[in-house]
């Protein structure tokens, strides 16, 4: 591989690893906005209906004929990555976020059936090992004795079922190379506004309590910090960094956020931190840097109905 074609992958490498970082400390804001007395199926709501309406005036430029033109493919981007950010968002507020995050990260499983199923990339020995590699790190970092770590309440089973759409959404990205950034961050706000709308309606997360006991002030400052903060910097950086990658690697990368998300946590609040969280991350780490190094050896997807010759 040539000096320039390593640079051109590095740079979305590390934007991953970055956008990781946003993503893996956002429970504290929320677990703030939440304290506030605000449920926290409604503090993931207005996260993203916030910038949504933010940006509704770009997307109306032209008439709407971006959404148009991106077709079925950024129609499921913005499903798929809406609920995913709905749910991951609901979830580590109720949830244990060390869980949570991990039960998410099963995600890289997804992508590279996924990434196999439709865009027909074959799964390289050294992309199968760092795979491997990262779920070993945590199956380690979450092994309580107890057997495998499966989901124990709603929230965990939100953490996963976030991970497959995320998965979705990662294989989708390689689908609308020529549709802009602003249209799919719309469709993937107003996606997490309908879903979330109807997870609210439903009851699947604890309704509102007392909307009179909000602290407004403190909550839409909140909601405001992690718009613009967290949500924005961390969406911007995954949708432009994944698009130019193959969704496994994007996986991969995005385990960084498990290191971040389990750090914080052990941190703040009761989760433990010991020397098998601190094995597992490091294992996790590990798993990140083979792909980097080795993953862009692997062969390029290719579009969905093109053929790679193999079967």
């Amino acid at each position: 591989m040539t000096a320039a074609a390593r640079h051109s992958s590095l740079i979305p490498s590390l934007a991953i690893v970055l956008s990781a970082a946003f993503w893996g400390s956002m429970w504290m804001p929320l677990h703030a906005a939440f304290g506030t007395g605000l449920s926290g199926g409604w503090v993931a709501w207005s996260i993203y209906g916030v910038p949504a309406v933010l940006v509704l005036p770009l997307v109306l430029r032209d008439g709407g004929r971006g959404l148009v033109a991106g077709g079925l493919p950024l129609l499921w981007l913005g499903i798929s990555t809406g609920i995913c950010n709905y749910l991951y968002a609901a979830s580590v507020v109720y949830g244990d976020v060390a869980r949570v995050v991990l039960l998410f990260y099963v995600n890289p499983v997804w992508s590279v059936l996924l990434e196999r199923a439709i865009l027909r990339t074959p799964i390289t020995p050294g992309r199968a090992g760092a795979l491997a590699i990262g779920l070993t790190g945590m199956f380690i970092l979450n092994y309580d004795g107890n057997g495998l770590p499966l989901p124990r309440s709603v929230a965990e089973w939100g953490g996963l079922a976030a991970g497959f759409c995320w998965a979705v959404g990662l294989v989708t990205m390689r689908m609308t190379p020529h549709v802009g950034m602003t249209e799919k961050a719309f469709l993937q706000y107003l996606s997490a506004m309908i879903f979330g709308g109807a997870v609210l309606a439903l009851g699947v997360f604890p309704a509102q309590a007392d909307w009179s006991a909000v602290d407004w002030p403190a909550a839409i400052l909140w909601i405001v910090l992690i718009a613009v903060v967290w949500v924005l910097p961390g969406l911007l950086l995954s949708f432009w960094a994944a698009a130019r990658m193959s969704p496994t690697r994007a996986s991969m990368l995005f385990m960084a956020e498990v290191v971040v998300g389990v750090v914080t946590a052990a941190i703040w609040t009761d989760y433990p931190f010991g020397w098998r969280e601190a094995i597992g991350g490091i294992i996790i780490v590990s798993a990140s840097v083979l792909e980097i190094v080795f993953g862009a050896h692997a062969p390029a997807a290719t579009r969905p109905g093109e053929e790679t010759g193999r079967a």
